[in-house]
């Protein structure tokens, strides 16, 4: 069977001879599972690489206010403590919101793309980059206060930046699974691919706190960005791909149960 004839099976020809057979069925989820895992497998890679480039663009764009001190009579201008975590605390904020606008923009196209109606992703995902802007920023404002709550953190404390860092992604990844699903138009299903997405930026969290302590003995747990460009990058790929894997897995399986029905005998 070609390809184009395959395309009528779930368009033109849904309202005439339904096919009702196992091999047609099979070809047509077969197809559509094609194209949902590669256009959200690519936007995963591509939300990734583009936060991590506009993070790193705008990496240390606040910098710590500088205070007079007096050293043995002598005086210096230096920062504080409490100048450079408000420092970091606003940068971390900062990257938080650009992966979350990221995520949302590129999410929502690809579920256009995917769907086969770029102006429909379009729109979404420029509605989901707005809104993942400030699901991002908000919750990493919110969130990361706990991390500040004493100006000497516990490096050895993993559980409490693995929950901030972990609530903050989810809170992403529900921005970036939900305009998925709205980009398929999945309809009431979405829930399936915002927590697929949550689940995903949830294993995210914990492989990069792992793999970060064990390989990269510069990067503290505790610091809300770490400090090699290296660890940065593959947090974010991390993220955005299990995050569209989530998502992806859920529309799948929505979309297949979708079928199931459309091809069912009257």
């Amino acid at each position: 069977m070609e390809s184009g004839e395959s395309e009528s099976i779930s368009g033109s020809k849904a309202g005439e001879d339904r096919p009702t057979t196992g091999p047609t069925y099979a070809l047509v989820v077969t197809i559509t599972s094609r194209r949902i895992w590669t256009v959200a497998l690519a936007a995963g890679v591509v939300a990734g690489l583009v936060s991590w480039i506009a993070g790193e663009l705008a990496y240390g764009a606040f910098q710590p206010r500088l205070h007079r001190i007096e050293v043995f009579g002598a005086g210096s201008m230096q920062p504080t403590v409490g100048s450079e975590n408000a420092a970091e605390y606003k940068n971390a904020a900062l990257a938080f919101a650009i992966l979350g606008g990221v995520t949302g923009l590129v999410m929502g196209f690809a579920g256009g793309l995917a769907a086969r109606s770029l102006p429909h992703g379009v729109i979404v995902g420029l509605i989901a980059l707005v809104v993942g802007v400030l699901v991002g920023g908000l919750a990493s404002l919110g969130l990361l206060r706990i991390l500040y709550r004493d100006y000497v953190r516990d490096p050895n404390d993993l559980f409490t930046p693995i929950m901030v860092q972990g609530g903050i992604w989810t809170a992403i990844g529900a921005v970036g699974g939900g305009a998925f699903a709205l980009g398929l138009r999945l309809g009431r299903r979405r829930l399936n691919a915002i927590g697929g997405a949550c689940l995903g930026a949830m294993i995210a969290t914990i492989l990069v706190h792992v793999i970060s302590q064990s390989f990269y003995s510069d990067s503290q747990a505790t610091d809300p960005l770490a400090n090699s460009f290296v660890v940065r990058l593959l947090s974010q790929l991390l993220f955005t791909v299990l995050v569209a894997i989530g998502a992806a897995k859920e529309a799948q399986g929505a979309f297949r149960t979708t079928t199931d029905s459309a091809l069912a005998p009257p």
